[in-house]
């Protein structure tokens, strides 16, 4: 029978968020229907998550389209398949019709390969010493899927006295635009030398990233990556290394 809808309510314990990976996503798709722009005509799958009291919609995926990774920054992801074709249609047709995916439940941030020290009860911070690695990766959490809503992580950098932090970022999209302050609703990163909130730091969003390499100007380093409860982006993908400073000297002469 068409138009039936199916839900799956993923609900941790209180602490725990919620992570989904499609393995396999092809929905049934008419002939004569163009998904292009919208998928609310043919079955499709939407995922929402909490937000406060209420549910949020990510987005919507028809077709062989699959969906990014999802995490949750609560303990419930729901998703809901909506089918609008008979199964007599769907079972028709040569194609593995459906979705599969594997999901689970964590309280960490399910970094653990990007090498930083992390502290549960500093909630979203990472932590890298040039003692235990001088230089490394970096990426937003659940990279390359979306990026969680309501998130405010902490990079921290600690180099020994003659050293310097130098970033690079090699893929970036954080959604926001202009000068990504509150008045536009923009996610952002943004870097600091200091410890202490700067409302004067310049704040990167959208799909540039910020240009050339970032050079701290000290062997203490901040980065802050901050998205707000509305819009998803998949985030940013750098890396980092302790420089110091006489190599940045050799590397500004050349």
């Amino acid at each position: 029978m068409a138009n039936n809808n199916i839900y799956q309510e993923m609900h941790g314990y209180s602490k725990e968020r919620v992570s989904v990976r499609f393995t396999h996503f092809n929905l049934y798709v008419p002939d004569n229907k163009n998904t292009t722009n919208r998928c609310t005509d043919v079955d499709h799958l939407t995922a929402d998550v909490r937000v406060g009291a209420r549910l949020s919609r990510i987005n919507e995926w028809c077709g062989d389209r699959t969906p990014p990774q999802l995490m949750s920054s609560t303990n419930l992801l729901q998703l809901e398949y909506i089918t609008k074709s008979s199964r007599a249609l769907r079972e028709s047709t040569k194609d593995d019709i459906g979705f599969r995916l594997k999901y689970k439940f964590h309280t960490d941030w399910d970094m653990q390969h990007m090498r930083a020290r992390t502290d549960r009860d500093k909630g979203c911070r990472f932590v890298f010493n040039s003692s235990v690695q001088t230089s490394g990766k970096l990426w937003s959490v659940n990279y390359p899927g979306l990026y969680p809503r309501s998130l405010y992580c902490e990079y921290i950098f600690h180099g020994n006295d003659e050293q310097i932090v130098h970033i690079h970022f090699e893929y970036f999209d954080i959604e926001g635009f202009n000068q990504c302050d509150e008045t536009t609703q923009s996610d952002f990163v943004l870097f600091s030398n200091y410890q202490t909130h700067d409302r004067t730091n310049r704040r990167f969003c959208g799909k540039i990233p910020p240009p050339g390499p970032i050079l701290s100007e000290s062997n203490y380093f901040r980065m802050i990556f901050s998205s707000n409860d509305i819009f998803d982006a998949t985030g940013f993908y750098a890396h980092y290394q302790f420089i110091t400073q006489r190599m940045f000297i050799v590397i500004s002469i050349r």
